[in-house]
């Protein structure tokens, strides 16, 4: 049956987005959210015209989608006037009702751009053309970013490495396109000379990581790199159309990536220079010691100590998703010398955001989304299996990554992560999939 063409169009406008978005600095800009939500609203036009096209609603109501709306109603919630303002006090829960507004508007373009996704990238071509496009935008910002430390900034004057001006992102944005390769190299479905590119893209990605210096990008990738091979094991030792040459195959595939991995760290901090990073971990024990004179005290330690007050005060509701800048000023205690607008940390993010009943609603996200990729991981499509594993392992690493950074506030590397999401729980149950999907 012939795919329409307007579904060929919203599956290309998706592939566009996953290019697209990292390139104007992450899009973390006021005019570049917006860009990004029109971009992924248009998407959803298509969408609805092709709905009245054929006539029947497609849609994949991925389970992740429930608490994503859950939060969005919280947003809207949160910026509902319970009550007249009077002496100065705000009408609503949200510090900046304003502020709300604009990061449920983008909840909801996030929301729109996952279930389009899911939808979408249905099959296993399509799966295979979107882990190809966010491997080769991945390897392609780490050369340049690599480039950059060399050359100069010739492409994005104000990002640091690549088009991020933050170095934490891009590390946490390369970290997910290694997954992904490993999981294809894992997973045995690839042809040698696709073996031989993905573990090429790896190296460039985890040779960026490593010149980016960040901590938690390199904790993060290791981390990965372990997750992925423990759960490569058990998953193919659980299909019954596995012989045992096949899973000792399994097995040197599983030992050959942890030691690439471990290898391409090594390797690429070498090839790179290591001293940026070296440096950024002697200076841990300095931050966490509170030994950093005053003048230059912008530490996580005292960040995460102050955002503690905060919930403390505004235990359940929380001050607002995305006021977190507005209501921190009153708990900051360092010199003010640079703008804290965000906790460095996405799980105390979220609790100070929509407190209590925010922090749940991410809970019931993550055991989902864990859940069902584990769930996933035991169909016997070999392909979809490879390629959910790369996720799942992408999405462990952005959770990892996650205690000490704020990528899921990142338009791009959000928009990545749902992508991963999607990838790694998406698909049909596994006794109704064969081989050869």
């Amino acid at each position: 049956m012939q795919t329409p063409l307007l579904e060929k169009i919203v599956y290309g406008m998706l592939l566009a987005l996953l290019v697209l978005t990292p390139l104007p600095y992450g899009s973390v800009e006021t005019w570049s959210i917006a860009l990004w939500e029109v971009l992924v609203f248009a998407t959803v036009v298509l969408w609805a015209l092709l709905t009245v096209v054929e006539g029947k609603l497609k849609i994949h109501l991925n389970p992740l989608v429930w608490p994503m709306l859950a939060l969005l109603i919280l947003a809207v919630v949160q910026i509902w006037p319970f009550a007249s303002a009077a002496n100065g006090e705000r009408q609503t829960i949200s510090f900046s009702p304003f502020v709300t507004y604009q990061f449920a508007v983008k909840l909801f373009a996030s929301i729109c751009f996952f279930l389009l996704f899911a939808t979408f990238i249905n099959n296993d071509q399509r799966r295979m053309m979107a882990v190809k496009v966010i491997v080769a935008v991945c390897s392609a910002i780490a050369i340049v970013g690599i480039g950059q430390a060399y050359i100069g900034r010739l492409l994005w004057q104000r990002g640091a490495f690549g088009p991020f001006v933050n170095r934490n992102h891009f590390a946490g944005f390369l970290v997910m396109g290694v997954a992904l390769a490993g999981g294809l190299m894992i997973g045995r479905v690839v042809k040698q000379i696709w073996l031989a590119i993905y573990a090429s893209c790896a190296l460039a990605m985890c040779a960026g990581i490593g010149l980016s210096a960040s901590r938690g990008g390199v904790l993060a990738l290791a981390a990965e790199i372990v997750f992925l091979v423990l759960i490569a094991i058990p998953t193919f030792f659980h299909s019954r159309r596995e012989d045992k040459a096949r899973r000792v195959g399994v097995l040197i595939r599983a030992a050959a990536v942890l030691l690439i991995g471990t290898g391409a760290i090594a390797g690429a901090m070498l090839l790179v220079g290591s001293e940026g990073l070296v440096a950024n971990f002697s200076q841990l024990q300095a931050e966490t010691g509170g030994e950093l004179p005053a003048s230059e005290r912008f530490s996580r330690r005292d960040i995460w100590r102050a955002t503690t007050e905060l919930i403390k005060d505004h235990p359940v509701t929380g001050v607002g998703l995305g006021a977190f800048q507005f209501a921190y000023t009153r708990y900051d205690q360092s010199s003010g010398i640079q703008r804290v607008e965000q906790s460095h940390n996405d799980y105390l993010q979220i609790v100070a955001d929509a407190g209590l009943i925010g922090g749940f609603i991410a809970l019931v996200f993550i055991v989902l989304l864990f859940v069902r990729g584990f769930t996933t991981l035991q169909t016997h499509n070999r392909q979809k299996r490879a390629v959910a594993m790369g996720a799942l392992a992408g999405c462990f690493a952005i959770a990892v990554h996650s205690f000490v950074e704020f990528n899921l506030q990142i338009t791009s590397n959000a928009q990545l992560f749902l992508a991963l999401a999607a990838l790694a729980t998406t698909g049909r149950h596994k006794h109704r999939e064969s081989e050869d999907e």
